[in-house]
């Protein structure tokens, strides 16, 4: 390995400069090469680098998943020669760049560092210099007496952000980039301050790889007051080409509960397209299926992007789905954590009930995947749809559920659907909606597999049963 730090220049405005020599208010164009970026700045010199330029060089605006693919492919074929990977990069479209390569470099145990400028290198007052520098000390670690980051991240102005975190909240002020969802992970004044406990652990002893299959066939659609729900349903009456929907909802994940639009995300969702709810704010999160409220997009086939980007959003479907993976396990694995993009990860078990005779109890087993042991539990839901009775009589209906493991730690929560039941007649349905907090992690702890135990005061029966368990995902 050299002992040096290899710069891959895509474009962007870093590597503008002035289509006249010596005249400022000349037209910028692309420089031809390095020394043509770095000849009016010695101090670059110092640094032991070498240099990659696309040709033809990209505006951001025009970067796509192929050439995500080829700044991979670079990475790849170049991967034991570096000590690290300075991309240089439009800032308009960074974010996505650097998510998707967060998906696509595996087992990753070197920096990639993502940087570009609001004003180019030639410039006076430019922020280039400084972004550059710093992205070369940062991607040559140890080189420069920089602790080790092994992740796809974006430098700029004085803030090392994770690159699936990472947005571009201003179109022209210095500080272009932030993190809102998740803290820097390094902090840069007078020192270079890597913050170890927010960085990705470095994988053990695992061969470095490119998977670089991506599917671009995927929309974001934004919702506001006043939508047609036809409107939307119309995009996908008109072609089966569409994979996946990231949904922009209001605020923690609200969107319109008429029946209307709800019939057309059933209609997208029979499709076999995978419909994944982020939130529309810049800083927060939606955690579908926890709270009754939100139960209304579940059932229309809606999955949630809890705190993701959309960019990190939009590039992590693109991937799972060029992956090849069927629409349950692209769902599966949108909500669980793969590197670092999100803050929680939620796993569900969805059980029919095949039986169309009422009972007074049923007992249902889950089997714990090995990921779940790992993280910080926090949170189970259990969720029975379409409850009926079959006894008719004036009676309160009382329905308790209790999880049990093989060690038997037992946590039950009685809950009682408020409304006094009398005749009920089997078109009336009815949902049981339970939560179980921190206890949960005492149960799954060290069992293979988990006991839901569910009890009533009269035979009942039910149409399905989701349980959920959610788990930060701490780094």
């Amino acid at each position: 390995m050299l002992d040096k730090v290899l710069i891959i220049n895509t474009g962007g405005t870093i590597g503008m400069v002035n289509s006249e020599k010596g005249d400022p208010n000349s037209p910028l164009r692309p420089a031809n090469d390095w020394n043509e970026i770095a000849k009016e700045h010695p101090i670059l010199e110092k640094f032991s680098t070498d240099y990659y330029q696309f040709s033809p060089l990209i505006d951001s605006s025009d970067m796509s998943p192929e050439v995500w693919i080829k700044i991979a492919g670079i990475i790849e074929k170049n991967y034991e020669n570096y000590r690290g990977f300075v991309v240089l990069h439009g800032t308009d479209t960074m974010a996505f760049t650097a998510s998707a390569l967060s998906f696509m470099l595996k087992n990753l145990d070197k920096p990639v560092v993502l940087t570009g400028s609001q004003v180019p290198l030639q410039f006076p007052r430019s922020d280039a210099l400084q972004n550059l520098i710093t992205a070369i000390q940062i991607a040559g670690n140890d080189l420069y007496g920089v602790k080790l980051v092994p992740e796809v991240c974006i430098f700029f102005r004085d803030t090392l952000m994770r690159g699936n975190r990472s947005r571009k909240i201003d179109a022209t002020n210095y500080f272009g980039f932030s993190s809102p969802n998740y803290p820097a992970i390094g902090e840069i004044g007078g020192d270079i301050r890597i913050i170890k406990d927010r960085i990705l652990d470095r994988p053990a002893s695992k061969n470095f790889y490119v998977d670089g299959k991506m599917n671009s066939k995927v929309i974001i659609l934004e919702l506001f007051p006043g939508l047609n729900p036809q409107y939307l349903k119309s995009i996908f009456e008109n072609t089966n080409e569409i994979k996946g929907v990231i949904l922009k909802t209001f605020g923690n994940g609200n969107a319109p509960t008429s029946e209307e639009f709800l019939n057309v995300l059933k209609y997208i969702s029979s499709k076999g397209i995978v419909i994944v709810d982020i939130t529309q704010c810049t800083k927060g999160f939606v955690k579908m299926g926890l709270y009754e409220a939100s139960a209304k997009l579940t059932d229309a086939g809606v999955i949630s992007g809890v705190d993701l980007t959309p960019e990190a959003a939009v590039t992590k479907l693109m991937y799972l789905i060029g992956k090849g993976y069927d629409t349950e396990e692209i769902k599966r694995l949108m909500q669980i954590d793969m590197c670092g993009e999100q803050t929680i990860s939620q796993y569900n078990f969805v059980f029919e009930n095949t039986s169309s005779a009422p009972s007074d109890n049923f007992e249902l087993e889950v089997s714990i995947p090995d990921t779940l042991r790992e993280e910080d539990l926090f949170e189970a839901v259990v969720r029975m749809k379409e409850i009926a009775d079959r006894e008719f009589i004036d009676k309160e209906l009382n329905i308790s559920v209790a999880i049990e493991g093989k060690n038997h730690h037992e946590n039950e929560k009685m809950l009682k659907i408020n409304n006094k039941i009398s005749k009920i007649i089997a078109a009336d349905k009815k949902s049981l909606h339970t939560i179980f907090n921190h206890s949960i992690k005492s149960i799954i702890d060290e069992n293979d597999t988990l006991k839901i135990k569910i009890n009533s005061n009269m035979k009942i029966s039910w149409k399905k049963i989701n349980f959920s368990v959610y788990s930060e995902c701490l780094k």
